[in-house]
């Protein structure tokens, strides 16, 4: 990695903190409605899976150290390893595989990192609560799949039309 990239990578940073801030609860969950995966998606497109693995970990660090940087302004270890915190490491392990796939499909890289975070967060959830595995999924996946679908597919138009600049600009 090179020096000259670091400002990139704060501002990829920067945009996974500023889409935590960016929720909102639902009634009947303790999960979110956020737009860090919109970013993420975004963040993975754009970057490679080491890049990706920094920005994400950086993440992760910064609220773990109890920064302000989850989803509500929360931080520490608490925020990390409590009931959502499958979902953050999911972010962790999703982006790097979308990051990775992503040179043979975006769309399906998008999808299969939706189905990484939500599998690595059900399955905390469902631990972390001690509630049944179908019960997380109806709480921590059902509400979120048309928004986390939508969030992909936006992602991805704004890639096709950033991607265009990015090639235009390099000539």
């Amino acid at each position: 990695m090179k020096v000259r990239q670091i400002p990139y990578l704060a501002l990829g940073l920067a945009l996974l903190i500023l889409g935590s801030y960016l929720s909102f609860y639902i009634p009947f969950t303790q999960i979110p409605f956020t737009l860090q995966v919109f970013f993420l998606f975004l963040i993975t497109l754009y970057f490679s899976p080491v890049e990706t693995f920094f920005i994400v970990f950086a993440y992760l660090l910064l609220g773990g150290i109890g920064l302000p940087v989850f989803a509500g302004g929360k931080g520490g270890l608490n925020a990390l390893f409590g009931p959502t915190g499958g979902y953050l490491f999911g972010f962790l392990i999703g982006g790097i595989i979308i990051s990775m796939v992503k040179k043979y499909s975006e769309i399906l890289a998008l999808f299969l990192g939706i189905l990484i975070i939500y599998l690595t967060g059900s399955i905390w959830l469902s631990n972390s609560l001690k509630i049944s595995y179908y019960k997380a999924l109806i709480t921590g996946v059902l509400p979120f799949i048309p928004y986390d679908f939508a969030k992909a597919l936006i992602s991805y138009l704004i890639w096709q039309r950033l991607k265009k600049q990015l090639k235009t600009n390099k000539s």
